[in-house]
């Protein structure tokens, strides 16, 4: 067969008796002589793929032909005589260069799509094929390997890859997605460019929790709440998953709530941001700032001045300790006044004795501020706890919401207790302290005090074989014990009346045939459990509410794994639950990749393909 040279190949693959499937779409193309039939496909349906040759100019191997050594040159003289040899001559090889330009030319394709990943998962820019060390690079591990230019890379593979891994992908949600709980955020780039990033989180049938990326894309509308939910249609439309949005949850700015109000999908604020909304109004006193602020300024006169930050390193040394560099107050980054004062506070003894050599008095503070810093991180310690617990995307954390929040209501309460504080060797709260943990807590418990409410929440929980009814309120647990029978009962419901036409048990042939097994038959026809929807519902509720709780540091859905046929009902109801996720975090560290790939080496980087390189990223697996 001959070599398929044409990059049209890139994006087909040879089924046989002259037919190729398309990477991209799957599409059935007939092709004889030549590629154009592929071609053509690819100009019309898949627009964004710009067929770029490998090269311009591509070197062709030389034919090799054995050189005779000048002695046997044959000669024109009719005098000379050739001497007759009894040893054959020696044979000579083709140079190895010959066989490494064969095998580079089968591996081409998979040295294209291993560079390819240095851009989708490394955050390389394109011209790093044009970089002289790489070229070099190249040329030494695959001497005959024809490295293409960024443009057959940026235009040609980029966008082949993205329209293959979005039909897998697509592939995928539509089959294993039985519900999908949505996160969502918006984003300015460094280029002043807007992006919508859309999520999406399911619970597959080996009851693996997905993340995938539904859509990144450029908002060219101002972010209206009514914008904004036309753009979220458009995508849940392109995906096909309209009628099984769990859950879409997001930060509280208006516009995303009004979007998602108009859309009639049940919201849920992201729990680390009204979380750190919570903190931020409690440390808002006039004491508490003031103490932050000299912080900071201490902080930033370390990060200006390289002599002192040199004296600061110098102290730390000599007392043996691991080298610390001071953490700055940022507004926008959760916990981060916590995190400054925990450092501040790992410093103290070296910022005491530079305080003492310090001629402007920056770095002073009386015992009493030193007091308030210190207890002030006792107070924050729960909610910086509580938002890394609720902040990974690799776990289900919806079912937590309602556990740990009562968990940190609770530890806010017990900080305060004189014994606790003596037995665990803290002292007394200053009064500004006190103030700022008793608004936290009412901030807290204000705040989340409609979460109960919520019966995805609390359905969510009820599944969790970690929690089951780990409710405060025993009037909330008995109606989720009740509403989860009733969605039990309702399945099978519909599993018997689905039954008859479409799963009734195929007989085998011998024994529809045989007479010993004829009794049988006929009085198994029609065989019905016992016991009403309702009654097996609540068996197997009761069942798996006096099975084992599980401790919180176990992964619910593996035990679900496990079990699900002994909970055949609950197991599936599991997987349509489990998915509520609690915060938008797999959006904003969606949002710390781009800017990662929109570095100053790539600026120009278009807003497209960008989209297509953080969908890659995300997807591609």
């Amino acid at each position: 067969m001959a070599p398929k040279i044409s990059v049209a190949w890139d994006h087909f693959i040879d089924k046989g008796n002259y037919t190729a499937e398309c990477k991209m779409c799957k599409s059935k193309i007939s092709f004889q002589s030549g590629v154009s039939n592929l071609t053509k496909h690819v100009q019309r349906k898949h627009l964004a793929v710009n067929l770029v040759a490998r090269e311009e100019t591509e070197q062709q191997p030389q034919e090799i032909s054995p050189q005779l050594p000048p002695s046997s040159q044959p000669s024109t003289s009719a005098t000379v005589t050739i001497p007759i040899s009894t040893n054959p001559p020696a044979r000579r090889y083709p140079p190895i260069s010959a066989f490494l330009r064969r095998d580079c030319n089968k591996i081409k394709k998979d040295i294209d799509d291993h560079i390819m990943n240095l851009f989708i998962w490394d955050m390389q820019p394109f011209t790093i094929v044009e970089d002289k060390g790489f070229r070099d690079l190249i040329k030494f591990a695959f001497s005959n390997y024809v490295l293409p230019t960024r443009k057959y890379f940026a235009n040609n593979l980029l966008p082949g890859q993205y329209e293959a891994v979005k039909t897998a992908t697509m592939a995928s949600v539509n089959e294993d997605a039985k519900t999908l709980c949505l996160t969502t955020d918006l984003w300015s780039s460094r280029n002043n460019d807007s992006y919508l990033a859309v999520t999406g989180h399911y619970i597959d049938k080996d009851f693996v929790l997905r993340s995938v990326l539904l859509e990144c894309k450029v908002l060219d509308k101002s972010h209206t709440g009514r914008h904004l939910a036309e753009e979220l249609q458009d995508i849940i439309q392109d995906w096909s998953v309209a009628d099984r949005v769990l859950l879409v949850v997001s930060d509280n700015g208006a516009n995303i709530k009004n979007a998602i109000t108009m859309l009639q999908w049940k919201h849920f604020g992201c729990y680390a941001h009204t979380l750190n909304l919570a903190v931020q109004k409690a440390l808002g006193s006039t004491a508490l700032v003031s103490l932050l602020n000299k912080v900071k300024a201490i902080f930033a006169h370390f990060k200006r001045s390289n002599v002192a930050w040199n004296k600061l390193k110098k102290y730390q040394e000599q007392a043996n300790k691991t080298i610390k560099r001071p953490i700055q107050d940022v507004a926008t980054r959760w916990n981060s006044s916590y995190y400054m004062l925990q450092r501040f506070i790992e410093l103290e003894d070296e910022i005491k004795c530079l305080s003492n050599l310090d001629s402007t008095n920056l770095m002073n503070l009386t015992t009493y501020e030193w007091d308030l810093c210190k207890s002030l991180i006792v107070v924050l310690q729960p909610c910086e706890e509580v938002t890394r617990e609720m902040s990974g995307q690799k776990y289900v954390s919806g079912s937590s919401v309602l556990p740990i929040t009562v968990g940190l209501t609770s530890a806010l309460r017990e900080i305060a207790d004189p014994v606790y504080q003596q037995s665990n060797d803290i002292a007394a709260f200053p009064d500004e302290i006190e103030m700022c943990r008793q608004d936290l807590l009412s901030e807290i418990t204000t705040r989340f005090a409609n979460v109960e409410n919520s019966k995805t929440f609390t359905t969510a929980m009820f599944l969790d074989p970690r929690y089951k009814l780990y409710f405060e309120n025993q009037s909330i647990a008995e109606n989720t014990k009740k509403h989860v029978i009733s969605l039990v009962a309702a399945m099978i419901v519909n599993d018997e009346s689905v039954l008859p036409s479409t799963l009734q048990p195929v007989e085998p042939t011998t024994i529809k045939q045989s007479l010993i097994w004829k009794h049988y038959n006929k009085k198994m026809q029609n065989f019905r459990p016992a016991g009403t929807p309702n009654s097996r519902a609540i068996i197997e509720v009761q069942r798996y509410l006096d099975d084992t709780v599980l401790t919180p540091d176990l992964n619910p859905l593996e035990w679900w794994r496990s079990n699900q046929s002994n909970y055949p009902y609950l197991a599936k109801l599991a997987r349509t639950k489990l998915n509520a996720m609690a915060t938008s975090v797999p959006c904003e560290l969606l949002f710390s990749a781009a800017g990662n790939i929109l570095t100053d080496r790539r600026n120009r980087l278009g807003s497209r393909k960008l989209q297509q390189l953080l969908f890659l990223q995300q997807n591609k697996r």
